[in-house]
């Protein structure tokens, strides 16, 4: 039964893993556009992430090292919800990102976290609710800043307002 059980679970990963070893180039971006296409993860590769559909009249609401649960500067947030509800026809995705500071799948977590608190904060501030079409983290995938400092890496622990696809 062991035998078994080890052909389940680990030929699975072994075919996996040279499936992607023998994979072309990947595309690292959201929506197919703003990175270029990188055949590996590593630093040479990183490009700035700019997202052609990024509402430019809204700043980017910044988090705190290894936080989720509220915005570092509460009043550009305020300023960003009373901009939307001067402009209800707006509808809009929220990307939450990471600095590369943690493990990659703990940095997804806490983007998607400082997404989903950047939506429940809106709606508390009197933005519907549905006019937010979905809210994501990307973690530390589309940094905006390369620099290995600390005030590059504050401008990576973001979430940004996006125009939601029509």
């Amino acid at each position: 039964m062991k035998k078994k059980t080890i052909i389940v679970v680990v030929l699975p990963i072994m075919v996996l893993m040279v499936a992607v070893s023998w994979a072309g180039p990947l595309n690292l971006s959201p929506r197919g556009t703003g990175l270029s296409t990188v055949t590996a993860f590593d630093e040479t590769n990183l490009r700035i992430w700019n997202d052609a559909n990024r509402i430019e009249a809204l700043k980017n609401i910044v988090f705190d090292y290894n936080t989720h649960e509220s915005a570092a500067e509460h009043a550009i947030l305020v300023a960003d919800a009373q901009w939307l509800k001067e402009h209800p026809d707006v509808r809009f995705d929220l990307a939450g990102y990471a600095d590369p500071h943690g493990a990659i799948d703990y940095n997804l977590v806490l983007s998607q976290k400082r997404a989903d608190t950047v939506k429940q904060e809106l709606i508390q501030l009197g933005v519907s609710e549905d006019r937010i079409a979905f809210s994501i983290g990307w973690g530390e995938l589309y940094p905006n800043c390369l620099e290995s400092t600390e005030a590059c890496w504050e401008q990576n622990r973001r979430v940004e307002f996006v125009r939601a696809a029509k």
